[in-house]
């Protein structure tokens, strides 16, 4: 599956891609190229810890913004050791991810951004965890339920495998979780391994209408293509 094949599988085969492939961002590449540096303790447990929202009524996100006391933590969803973290390859991974996030938040001028892996969670349920992020603090777990994806674009597209994508809010009839009413518009992707399942989706919001260009609507499309041939745990 090539780039292309990639888009009109996941429903947009109306992007315009370059003619020039190099043109389009090597961020996955180009970080999963490189070692882990030196991190101090601190540093390690900042890449599998989060704060997250108190979830109101229907388990939205608080109106109060109010925070959970304790963050979440990866380490548990994963069934690690904290004293194993240092040596352990997911360390190296998230790593990697948080770097990639880095890049696409700063290129593509978006006010939230996520990538989220489908995995099972400690109650035993199929759920989209939250990896990386760059943004306000959001929710941590997205179910992987036909009930949740009627009011949530992460779960939708984590079950269809077909991007969402709104340019406003005020126009949009589609399932949105509302987490923070400053959001105006949002692109939403999934990652597919060599089989075509989805294994993880990227999110991204902007607080302006029609920002999702074709350039950026690219080049998140081409991160999550990347991941998907790349890394061997989407």
């Amino acid at each position: 599956m090539n780039f292309s094949n990639y888009l009109n599988i996941i429903g947009l085969s109306n992007l315009t891609e370059p003619s020039q492939t190099e043109t389009l961002n090597e961020y996955v590449c180009n970080w999963f190229e490189r070692t882990l540096p030196s991190l101090i303790n601190e540093e390690i447990e900042k890449l599998y810890t989060y704060l997250v929202p108190k979830l109101g009524v229907g388990s939205s996100c608080s109106i109060f913004h109010e925070l959970e006391k304790m963050p979440y933590d990866l380490t548990r969803t994963f069934g690690l050791t904290k004293e194993s973290l240092r040596q352990h390859w997911m360390t190296l991974r998230l790593w990697r991810l948080n770097r990639i996030i880095d890049s696409l938040y700063s290129t593509t001028g978006v006010d939230w951004i996520g990538i989220y892996r489908s995995v099972t969670n400690t109650n035993g349920e199929r759920v989209l965890v939250k990896e990386a992020y760059r943004g306000a603090p959001s929710r941590a777990e997205f179910p992987l339920t036909e009930e949740f994806a009627k009011n949530s674009n992460n779960s939708t597209v984590g079950l269809t495998g077909k991007a969402i994508c709104f340019q406003d809010i005020e126009e949009y009839l589609g399932p949105y979780y509302k987490c923070d009413s400053k959001v105006q518009s949002e692109f939403c992707v999934p990652i597919l391994n060599s089989k075509g399942a989805v294994t993880g989706i990227i999110d991204a919001e902007s607080f302006h209408t029609q920002h999702f260009t074709n350039e950026r609507l690219l080049q998140i499309a081409k991160v999550c293509f990347d991941l998907g041939k790349i890394d061997p745990f989407f």
